[in-house]
């Protein structure tokens, strides 16, 4: 009896491990399969808090994270969060969970080849392609590159890109008792899943690799890129 269960958790394994995608092509080139049947759209920027105001907003662009606080010409926003996702309704956007997550990045149809490291101008981050990708002409993208040097853009070769449906997440690197590091060499976002009482799941990308899902402190500052069910 003991061997026939090991067996059956076995089969269960193998199978939620080849889950498919059932959710129909999509008739739009901005959505990503983030379950076997959920589908969203990924905002085009940042999330950006000013604590003082406690004003929220989206940065203006898909590549832009705060590099310098002190430059900005409103002083005062934050886009490094510790964990609270019940603070990161914007509207109708939501952060992901960890396990939409990992589906996007290793269980979509042709999870690998979308998904790669990339540049944009000095900007290093990671570079998430639809569904239904068609590189446009004038550019070229090798997916599942781990370095920020192979897939070079200029931002007139980005404006293609993300006219064609890719999502940029720049390195904006992480923030610890009030120390930034790492911008511009690694970025982690948050999930909206909660790890054990002190950690929660967040995603991480670097040159040594691109990380699927991680368990976390709570307290580290990571960036926040929202999402809008289909």
């Amino acid at each position: 009896m003991k061997k026939c269960t090991f067996i059956l958790l076995l089969a269960a394994v193998v199978l939620a491990s080849c889950e498919q995608d059932v959710v129909p092509l999509p008739t739009t080139k901005e959505y990503f399969t983030v379950s076997s049947t959920k589908r969203v759209r990924f905002a085009k920027g940042n999330l950006q808090h000013h604590p003082d105001t406690d004003r929220w907003r989206m940065a203006g662009a898909q590549y832009d994270h705060l590099t310098n606080p002190l430059a900005d010409p409103e002083p005062g926003w934050v886009d490094l969060f510790v964990w609270q996702p019940e603070e990161w309704s914007y509207g109708q956007w939501r952060a992901l969970t960890a396990d939409e997550w990992r589906y996007l990045l290793d269980f979509r149809t042709a999870a690998p080849k979308k998904r790669g490291l990339a540049t944009i101008g000095d900007i290093q981050g990671l570079v998430l392609l639809p569904d239904g990708w068609q590189t446009p002409a004038g550019v070229a993208f090798l997916s599942g590159a781990t370095d920020f040097v192979t897939n070079s853009f200029t931002f007139d070769q980005w404006t293609l890109m993300e006219t064609a449906g890719a999502i940029f997440l720049p390195a904006a690197g992480n923030e610890r008792d009030g120390q930034v590091s790492g911008q511009g060499l690694a970025g982690y976002y948050w999930s909206s899943s909660p790890y054990d009482n002190l950690g929660a799941w967040n995603i991480a990308f670097h040159e040594a690799g691109i990380g699927t899902v991680y368990g976390h402190n709570r307290a580290h500052g990571y960036s926040i890129r929202l999402v809008q069910d289909e």
